[in-house]
C-alpha cells in the first residue's frame, strides 16, 4: 500500500510540475524567455557581421600592401638579374599561383627561367626510404665528393647539379631523377640551358594549430625529410628555398630549427616573399646566405638590395 501511494504521489508531482511549467511558459515567462533568445540571436548576428567586416578590411589591407610592394619592386628589381637564369623547382603541395608569382618577379628583375620541374612524394614516402638510400649511391657517383651524409641530402645535391651543370654527369643525374614509373621529379618545362641558381617553391603554412586540426600523421618526419633534401640542394650550388614557416612542421621552420646552411624565405604566396626571391638569388650568387621574412628564425625582412653602380 505504501509503495502504491509513493508512486501515486510521484506521478502527481510530475504532472503538477509539467502543468506549472506550461502555465508559466505561456504566461509570465513567455515574454522574458522569448526576449532572451531573441537578444542572443541578435548578438550573435552582430558579432558575425563585425567579424566579416574585420576580415574584409584585413583582406583589403593585405591586397593594398601587396600592390604597394609589387609597385615598389618595379623600381629597383629591373636589371638585377640580367644575363642570369634560374631553374624553378616546385614541391608537391606548392600552389601554382605561388610558383607563377615567383617566376614573374624573377622576370621583372631581368632573369630567365631555365626550366621548371616538380618533385614527387617519393622524396619523403616512408615506404621508399630503402629505395632512396640505395638510389643515392648512384647519385653520389656523379657528385665527386658529396657534402651531405644522408641519402636525401645527396639526392638534393644531385638535383642542383643536374640543373646548374651541362656536363655528362648533369645529364646522368637528370636521367636518374626522371627514371621509372615513380620518378623523383617530373618535368614541367625542359631545361633550356644550365641555370645559375635553383629556386625551390614549397607549400604554404599548414597552420594546423591555428585551424584546430590534428597534424597529419608522419608530418614531422615528412618535414625532416624535405629539410634534409633541401639542405642538400643548397649544398649543391646557389639555391633559394621559399615556403611557409608559421607552423613548426612547415619546411622553412624545420630548416631554420635545424640551422640548415641554406637561404630561406618564409611567407610564400605573399608579394613580399616573391619580391625577395630575385634579391636572394643575387645574394647567393655573390656568396651570401640568409633567412628572410617575418617568421621565427628570419635574419631580416628582406635581402639587401645590391647597388647598380
Amino acid at each position: 500500500m505504501i509503495d502504491f501511494r509513493y508512486h501515486l504521489v510521484s506521478l502527481i508531482s510530475v504532472f503538477l510540475a509539467l502543468a506549472v511549467g506550461i502555465v508559466l511558459g505561456a504566461g509570465p515567462l513567455q515574454n522574458s524567455l522569448g526576449d532572451a533568445l531573441h537578444n542572443q540571436v541578435e548578438s550573435l548576428r552582430e558579432d558575425r557581421n563585425a567579424t566579416h567586416a574585420q576580415l574584409e578590411t584585413a583582406s583589403a589591407a593585405l591586397n593594398d600592401r601587396d600592390a604597394y610592394i609589387t609597385a615598389a619592386a618595379e623600381g629597383f628589381l629591373p636589371g638585377m638579374l640580367s644575363g642570369r637564369s634560374a631553374a624553378v623547382v616546385a614541391l608537391p603541395d606548392a600552389q601554382d599561383e605561388d610558383v607563377e608569382l615567383v617566376i614573374s618577379q624573377i622576370e621583372t628583375a631581368g632573369g630567365k627561367t631555365a626550366g621548371r620541374v616538380t618533385l614527387t612524394s617519393v622524396w619523403t614516402d616512408p615506404s621508399r626510404e630503402s629505395f632512396r638510400s640505395a638510389y643515392s649511391g648512384q647519385f653520389a657517383g656523379h657528385l665527386g665528393q658529396p657534402a651531405s651524409k644522408d641519402s636525401n641530402g645527396i639526392l638534393g645535391e644531385g638535383l642542383t647539379k643536374a640543373m646548374t651543370m651541362e656536363d655528362s654527369a648533369a645529364v646522368a643525374l637528370r636521367d636518374l631523377l626522371t627514371a621509372s614509373d615513380t620518378p623523383l621529379m617530373t618535368v614541367d618545362s625542359q631545361l633550356t640551358t644550365k641555370a645559375d641558381a635553383v629556386v625551390v617553391v614549397g607549400p604554404r603554412s599548414a597552420q594546423a594549430d591555428a585551424a584546430g586540426a590534428t597534424p597529419t600523421p608522419g608530418a614531422d618526419a615528412t618535414g625532416k625529410a624535405w629539410a634534409a633534401a633541401l639542405t642538400g640542394v643548397a649544398a649543391g650550388g646557389p639555391a633559394v628555398i621559399v615556403g611557409g614557416a608559421d607552423d613548426e612542421l612547415d619546411i622553412i621552420a624545420v630548416m631554420r630549427e635545424d640551422k640548415a646552411k641554406a637561404t630561406t624565405i618564409d611567407s610564400v604566396g605573399q608579394a613580399s616573399a616573391a619580391v625577395s626571391v630575385p634579391l636572394a638569388i643575387a645574394a647567393v650568387l655573390g656568396g651570401a646566405q640568409g633567412s628572410y621574412g617575418f617568421d621565427d628564425g628570419a635574419d631580416a625582412v628582406m635581402p639587401p638590395i645590391p647597388s647598380k653602380g
